[in-house]
């Protein structure tokens, strides 16, 4: 995982960075007008001693003056446009790199060592340019999964509409025909409705109108509403439902259980079994929903929340890869956690814990 710097450390680090700059910058003109002083008035007693410049009496020492001011500002310009390149070579260098980062080049990476503050500035930077390589790259495979997921279905839709325009199909065929156009049509409506459910609730930053309800219950609603799905695939249910009341979004959380137990239902095996479970533990409840289907890797299991990823590549599964992103995002919301155990051959076990 990326390390993440938080508002308090990237707070002191810009008032620490901000002390320490002008500190630096005040010791480096008093040191040059120290050397510019010193170098004048050196060259001018050099001068003078070689007969290059009479000292003279008092009264002719005021131009004397002036030329050693001069001198010392020549000096003192010099030593500053040579030794201003030394502290401002990092300011360079990060200044590049933002410019390539600006250009869309994430791969970019500076190493900054001296001073420490720039140490630490270079390491925010390449942290920075990781979590921007891995947006991109998330938000380059949305949009080609998006576009398969999209396409899919239309695609299907359109070719079968054109075949039944022909006269010489027979009944079974124009049935079968119509049930696919059903189906992908259905597929796609879902698939609309997921995303603009991922979208409104990827807006929120907080809950309203959160209400207290039986959660157990809810649970056992959400089973019910898939009985159909679990019914034809013979699956057997083992229950183990704590009764307890939250308060919570009652609509979001809806979502999640049948999103697990769908999910579930879809990996499980025919005459399979499907276990949920319910209980309370340290002021939080725990809900469990467990399948004995062919489980996934760990590669798969780290990525499997992620917006239309889907384990199943081959995509002989149904689903679309938002379902999971959408449980996290709403079990987030609630100030909760999700997590998975699998591993392959043995099922997935899906683990969301939420406050009390």
């Amino acid at each position: 995982m990326m390390k993440y710097f938080t508002h308090t450390n990237a707070g002191k680090l810009k008032l620490n960075f901000r002390a320490k700059m002008n500190l630096l910058t005040t010791g480096l003109i008093f040191v040059l007008l120290l050397l510019s002083t010193f170098l004048g008035n050196g060259v001018m007693i050099l001068l003078i001693h070689h007969g290059f410049i009479n000292a003279g009496p008092p009264s002719s020492q005021i131009p004397l003056l002036i030329q050693t001011g001069i001198i010392s500002i020549i000096i003192g310009t010099l030593i500053t446009l040579l030794i201003s390149h030394l502290p401002l070579k990092p300011l360079h260098t990060l200044v590049e790199a933002i410019h390539q980062v600006s250009t869309g080049n994430y791969d970019v990476k500076i190493h900054l060592e001296h001073p420490a503050e720039f140490r630490e500035v270079s390491d925010c930077f390449n942290h920075m340019t990781e979590e921007l390589s891995c947006t991109e790259m998330l938000r380059s495979d949305f949009i080609n999964n998006f576009s398969h997921e999209f396409k899919t279905p239309i695609v299907s839709v359109l070719g079968f509409a054109k075949l039944l325009k022909s006269d010489q199909l027979t009944k079974d065929q124009r049935e079968e025909y119509l049930d696919i156009i059903i189906e992908e049509s259905r597929r796609l409506s879902e698939l609309s409705t997921t995303i603009l459910d991922l979208s409104r609730i990827e807006s929120l930053s907080s809950l309203s109108g959160q209400t207290t309800f039986s959660l157990s219950e809810q649970i056992r609603e959400a089973i019910l509403l898939l009985e159909y799905k679990w019914s034809q695939k013979h699956l057997k249910l083992d229950l183990n439902l704590e009764e307890l009341d939250i308060l919570a979004d009652e609509a979001l959380l809806k979502q999640v259980w049948i999103n697990l137990l769908d999910n579930g239902i879809k990996f499980s095996p025919e005459f399979g079994k499907l276990s949920v479970s319910l209980h309370t533990k340290d002021g939080t409840c725990i809900v469990k929903v467990q399948d004995h289907g062919p489980g996934m890797d760990q590669a798969t299991s780290d990525l499997i929340f992620t917006k239309f990823y889907q384990g199943d590549t081959s995509h002989q599964s149904e689903g679309n890869g938002l379902g999971l992103a959408l449980v996290k995002k709403i079990i987030e919301l609630h100030r909760g956690t999700i997590t998975v155990e699998s591993n392959t051959g043995k099922g997935s076990t899906f683990i969301v814990v939420l406050p009390l």
